[in-house]
């Protein structure tokens, strides 16, 4: 789309850019800074010290630059978050629409989710400060559009409706967000001595006859606890489609 043209559609800011209808500006030194460098040098920062430590002013002097040099590329600290989040996500590397049936027996539109929720998964624990970036609205930047993309595709062959189609990816882009974040959060207190120390100490306050179902859960001795990065989503995640499948199989009949 020329520069002199308007935009049709008044659009958030980043997503232009990231689309390329609008170019960042080229005032200043064209070979010595750019928008794809700042965004390189925010993800590098971010990745190392967390996505509080990403501010113009410190990437100004990462780069050599001032801040003010920054904002003749990029408008906004917001603008820069949403292009950072972007190429961070990356393009997905699945493969293309599921077959019926996947090797096993297993359907093949379950292993594809699977898949698709798992390679999700590791994009947040290689960038986890995506997760400190709230999510203000549906997909629209250009990478998160093909991660949705792939996901539509493995639900295709599906019988679900158009609607229960998206609310599913929703859902489940919700499901790896919240259990990713958890478990990352909780992750320096997550061992077996740090479980142990919390039931001594569950035993210590609660009272049996108030708590009886919290402290007999806790001394049944075949509760198992997830020790493994990712248990906590594999569990969820299979609960996940297990209830998908049920829902698929109503839509059959």
């Amino acid at each position: 789309m020329p520069q002199d043209e308007p935009n049709p559609v008044d659009l958030p800011p980043g997503i232009a850019i990231a689309w390329g209808l609008e170019r960042p500006s080229t005032r200043g030194s064209k070979a010595e800074l750019s928008a794809g460098r700042i965004v390189d040098a925010a993800i590098r920062l971010a990745d190392k010290e967390g996505l509080a430590a990403v501010s113009m002013a410190r990437l100004g002097k990462e780069l050599g630059f001032t801040s003010m040099s920054l904002y003749r590329h990029l408008r906004s600290k917001e603008e820069l978050l949403v292009l950072m989040v972007d190429a961070a996500f990356g393009e997905p590397d699945l493969d293309g629409t599921p077959g019926p049936t996947a090797p096993g027996g297993e359907p093949d539109w379950r292993v594809a989710t699977r898949n698709w929720a798992k390679a999700i998964e590791q994009r947040y624990r290689q960038h986890p400060w995506i997760l400190d970036h709230p999510v203000t609205g549906p997909p629209a930047s250009p990478h998160e559009l093909l991660w949705l993309e792939q996901l539509l595709r493995a639900l295709a062959p599906t019988p679900l409706t158009a609607s229960e189609k998206l609310n599913s990816a929703l859902m489940l882009a919700n499901l790896v967000r919240s259990s990713t974040r958890m478990e990352l959060d909780v992750a320096d207190n997550d061992s077996p001595a740090a479980f142990e120390a919390y039931v001594g100490l569950l035993f210590t306050l609660l009272d049996p006859g108030t708590h009886r179902e919290v402290l007999g859960l806790f001394s049944d001795p075949e509760l198992a606890v997830m020790e493994q990065a990712g248990d906590e989503l594999s569990f969820a995640l299979e609960r996940y489609l297990d209830g998908m499948e049920a829902l698929m199989v109503l839509r059959r009949v």
